[in-house]
């Protein structure tokens, strides 16, 4: 009997090991394939902003859009992820350079944030379009995501980062700190201030405004289908963006979190393109006419704003 109550009892152990180990290897999983999968919106933001330029400018544009990746993975590899999640204090991590030391369970968070650094830089890209020289821009993807993104993360998503932390107010109030579940401040708005303070140093772009009267002179975009389809791949890669952002598929209630955060993101895309694209054709705030670039950018702002 106790020979049979040993053996259950090892069987047990081997079962919690297994399922255990099932747990970790499915949450790796889908953070990779999540990840792959919000990649792939960097194709989107380059047809996106390669239509909406002048064709003059279309190889300048994917030219930073792909190396804004590249540098990203440079940069977030030597000294961003360790800024962003290393351990230290609540201001700045200062340990997983290169991710030396980093346990492998812990690649695929790695490769996740890695592709969260390389959307906050690639924000700017659009409002960089015909402004900038390459190498500025260069200088400037490889400080976003190597310090000031990574900084932003440790301060929001680490779980000592002092805004993570907030006050303490006591009694019923309790501590309250700042929660983004998916970075609509940490991401985008990051993206975002940094793409305003470049546009408002360098300028609007050279023939916007006419030289004699001063008038704003409308820029058409040179290729309508390649900004529709950029739009369409950021609607799939924004959907994939808020729900990865559970980061987990094994623990209860993850399914539910995952579908919430999918089914709220579609639903303020769809209204936001619909709302845009109808007051858009009111002459009295817009052309008067269908507009798809503005259904599409409704579509984006929306999505941004569910995060």
């Amino acid at each position: 009997m106790a020979d049979e109550d040993n053996a259950t009892i090892h069987n047990i152990a081997d079962l919690e090991t297994f399922v255990g180990t099932l747990e970790t290897n499915l949450d790796q999983f889908i953070l990779i394939i999540m990840g792959l999968c919000l990649l792939f919106m960097q194709s989107g933001f380059a047809l996106l902003e390669a239509g909406s330029v002048r064709s003059k400018n279309v190889t300048n544009i994917l030219i930073k859009n792909v190396c804004d990746s590249f540098i990203c993975g440079v940069s977030y590899w030597l000294f961003g992820f360790a800024f962003a999640y290393g351990d230290g204090n609540q201001f700045i991590g200062h340990t997983y350079f290169a991710i030396t030391d980093l346990p492998a369970s812990r690649y695929g968070y790695f490769f996740f944030q890695f592709t969260f650094t390389a959307t906050a830089a690639t924000i700017v890209s659009g409002a960089m379009a015909e402004r900038c020289e390459f190498m500025a821009y260069f200088i400037f993807s490889f400080i976003i995501t190597g310090f000031i993104y990574p900084l932003v993360t440790h301060w929001t998503w680490w779980h000592n980062g002092f805004l993570v932390q907030g006050i303490d107010y006591g009694g019923d109030i309790g501590r309250i700190g700042y929660r983004d579940f998916s970075g609509s401040g940490v991401v985008h708005t990051v993206g975002g201030m940094a793409a305003f303070v470049g546009a408002a140093i360098i300028g609007p772009r050279i023939g916007r405004f006419d030289q004699e009267t001063g008038t704003a002179v409308f820029i058409r975009g040179h290729s309508i289908p390649l900004s529709t389809l950029g739009g369409f791949i950021l609607f799939f890669g924004f959907l994939t963006f808020n729900g990865a952002s559970q980061m987990s598929l094994s623990q209860k209630g993850d399914g539910e979190a995952i579908s919430l955060a999918i089914v709220n993101t579609m639903i303020t895309a769809t209204f936001a393109s619909f709302t845009a694209t109808f007051v858009y054709r009111i002459p009295t705030f817009g052309s008067g006419a269908w507009c798809i670039t503005v259904a599409s950018n409704g579509a984006i702002t929306g999505m941004d704003r569910n995060q």
